[in-house]
């Protein structure tokens, strides 16, 4: 190939992309026009249409029904609520429940709460703390009481059982544990042991060393 000539091999690759180019170039501008007459002939009418109809035979009743159906019943609704519960539950509070609740009140606090508190503040608790300071004085008078019985008790034990216990164990208990532990404890311990001794030595003299 001749690359000296630079406007044949230009001309040659304006050929080659018009070739490949044109077909592509030819189907994409049929496509937009055939989506532009399909949207202006077809969808857009149908679009119009459509809306048209859900305006007219959707949204336009919709809207009658409200205005004219709906919302008088729902105001007919309210009116006769108010009218036969709304109405008739405030006079009945108004006039019967809040009054006679305030009696009632009046006079359980007139019967029963103010004597009570009078009783309380003038009879229970004073009496209370007269019965409470009674008591712990009492309380601290028999711990006296106690506290002294306790050390007589102590004493008279000590003087009627404890003292002559004492008395016989140092006197007479004592002694005759030093004399029995010297004169027989001891002497019969020898004995045992000797005894003990000479029947070892019987028996190792009769039957060897075998024992």
């Amino acid at each position: 190939m001749n690359t000296e000539n630079p406007g044949c091999l230009t001309g040659v690759a304006r050929a080659v992309a018009l070739v490949v180019v044109l077909p592509v170039r030819l189907v994409w501008d049929a496509l937009v026009w055939c989506l532009k007459q399909l949207w202006r002939w077809i969808l857009a009418p149908l679009g119009r249409a459509l809306g048209w109809l859900i305006h007219h035979l959707v949204l336009v009743p919709l809207r009658w029904l409200w205005e004219w159906v709906l919302v008088p019943v729902g105001r007919a609704l309210w009116w006769l609520i108010d009218l036969l519960v709304v109405t008739p539950l405030a006079w009945l509070w108004r006039w019967v429940l809040l009054p006679v609740g305030k009696a009632v009140w009046w006079v359980v606090d007139l019967l029963l709460v103010t004597p009570l508190a009078w009783l309380w503040r003038q009879v229970l608790a004073p009496v209370g703390r007269a019965v409470g300071a009674a008591l712990a004085w009492a309380w601290e008078v028999a711990g006296r009481v106690s506290r002294a019985v306790g050390r007589v008790i102590g004493w008279v034990l000590w003087n009627v059982v404890g003292r002559p216990l004492a008395w016989v164990y140092r006197v007479i208990l004592t002694p005759v544990g030093h004399w029995l532990r010297a004169w027989v404890w001891r002497p019969v311990a020898a004995a045992a042991r000797a005894v003990r001794a000479a029947a070892r030595e019987v028996r190792q003299a009769l039957f060897g060393g075998l024992g």
